[in-house]
């Protein structure tokens, strides 16, 4: 189950629901990195941009389940390099309901099933995992597999 864990993770690293968090509004002027930000100016976070960040990352578009292995990153916020529920106050109040729901039902489709990918016409077996930008981030081309039944 720890390395379900680990796989639930590293998914919302590299395939977070909202590539940009709900945006936010400053409440009073700020100079940040040489920058000044007026009051009252929206500013967007790009988690998308921001959980690829090779600083933080190493070999970042690799999907590598084990980085979170020993590693005490966590959905709260807290590290800024992980941010699929948002942080701080106004960070999704429900992100331990959604984990906890999505590890359920993978292991237990795991469990159940064994999987494979269909067949196409020219007998390839690759999965296209490129995406489609917008407030949420969807998949180009929607995941296709068939389950395969097995009797105990």
């Amino acid at each position: 189950m720890h390395y379900l864990k680990c796989v639930v993770k590293e998914t919302m690293r590299l395939h977070p629901s909202l590539p940009l968090l709900v945006p936010r509004e400053t409440i009073s002027s700020v100079k940040l990195k040489g920058y000044d930000i007026p009051a009252k100016t929206t500013v967007y976070f790009n988690a998308w941009t921001i959980q690829r960040d090779p600083k933080y990352w190493e070999n970042p578009e690799e999907f590598k389940p084990e980085r979170f292995e020993h590693n005490q990153v966590d959905f709260k916020g807290q590290h800024f390099q992980f941010i699929p529920f948002g942080f701080g106050r106004r960070g999704c109040p429900g992100y331990n309901f959604a984990t906890a729901v999505v590890e359920y039902v993978i292991a237990n489709l795991l469990y159940w099933f064994d999987w494979k990918l269909p067949e196409t016409n020219e007998g390839e077996q690759d999965i296209d995992m490129s995406e489609i930008f917008g407030m949420a981030l969807t998949k180009k081309e929607p995941l296709q597999l068939t389950p395969i039944s097995f009797l105990f």
